[in-house]
């Protein structure tokens, strides 16, 4: 029997999530702690250009010809950078928690592979990586009777979407064989789709697959989070992001 600790990622100690000013408010920018090194890989791209995306970002001129501050190129780079790990970490923890805390269907995806990526679409609408995301109306429109001024910021909540009991069946549940649940939102929708979605799907897909190969028997460590029925775990204390601070494993290597 081995035992796995899985991580999320993000901040150290040294430089937290949030900090904490001296008026006692509280800075919950979850990209904050990015800012000084890509303040500086931006800073260097304009000094010495390479053939990379960084490179790409630094050198974007407005269309008058005008170079955009430092600070919105690193806004864009932080966000990108972000998008393309930090989601798809939480994705893949959420998953093995999964895995692990409802056993039975870790020989079904063994044997039949053709269900995994519906797994991970199931696990995508159960623990969206996104909690929160936000647009503007362009126009006045009307929202389930409530009226929307041109102009109003709008707090959208992925997660509750994708358990809509109005659109999935029985939305709590676990269902591997689920009819609709590539039609969770965890990557939006339309012009606003996650440009990254199919990637993130593919690494989820080949990541699970390797998993089933090599480990039998994937269960939580209930030293760590509790016995059946009083399970503890800890999330990132963000509003945006929605992951497992840690992840406790124990499991059988296959031979």
């Amino acid at each position: 029997m081995f035992r796995a600790l899985l991580a999320g990622t993000g901040p150290t100690d040294d430089e937290p999530w949030a900090t904490i000013g001296a008026d006692g408010s509280t800075d919950l920018n979850p990209l904050a702690y990015l800012d000084k090194w890509f303040t500086a890989y931006i800073s260097e791209r304009r000094d010495a250009p390479v053939q990379d995306i960084l490179t790409e970002l630094a050198t974007q001129r407005f269309p008058d010809g005008t170079l955009p501050e430092v600070v919105d190129v690193v806004r864009v780079a932080t966000f990108l950078f972000i998008a393309g790990h930090e989601t798809t970490a939480r994705l893949l923890a959420s998953a093995l928690y999964i895995l692990a805390e409802h056993r039975e269907p870790q020989d079904t995806l063994r044997d039949n592979r053709d269900r995994i990526p519906n797994f991970v679409e199931e696990v995508l609408r159960l623990e969206s990586p996104i909690k929160s995301d936000f647009r503007l109306t362009r126009v006045t429109t009307s929202l389930a009777g409530v009226e929307l001024p041109a102009g109003t910021k709008i707090m959208l909540l992925p997660g509750a979407a994708n358990r809509d009991p109005a659109h999935f069946e029985c939305p709590a549940e676990l269902r591997v064989d689920r009819p609709n649940a590539r039609q969770n939102v965890a990557f939006a929708r339309g012009v606003h789709s996650c440009p990254g979605g199919p990637l993130a799907r593919i690494e989820g897909r080949v990541t699970v697959e390797r998993i089933l190969d090599r480990l039998s028997d994937i269960r939580l460590d209930e030293s760590h989070h509790g016995p059946p029925g009083n399970r503890r775990f800890d999330y990132v204390p963000l509003w945006i992001l929605r992951g497992l601070s840690e992840l406790h494993l124990e499991y059988e290597v296959r031979s």
